[in-house]
């Protein structure tokens, strides 16, 4: 495992807010699943 590449704070954040992005699709396709799951019969 290699460390962690070093940047600027400008170039963390831009990459942070693109992670951001991909966890809340995943927050919701989670939270829609639940509902799936919780209409069972």
């Amino acid at each position: 495992m290699s460390l962690p590449k070093i940047v600027s704070r400008e170039e963390w954040v831009e990459a942070r807010k693109g992670l951001l992005a991909k966890e809340k699709e995943m927050t919701r396709q989670r939270d829609a699943l639940n509902v799936e799951r919780r209409n069972l019969p």
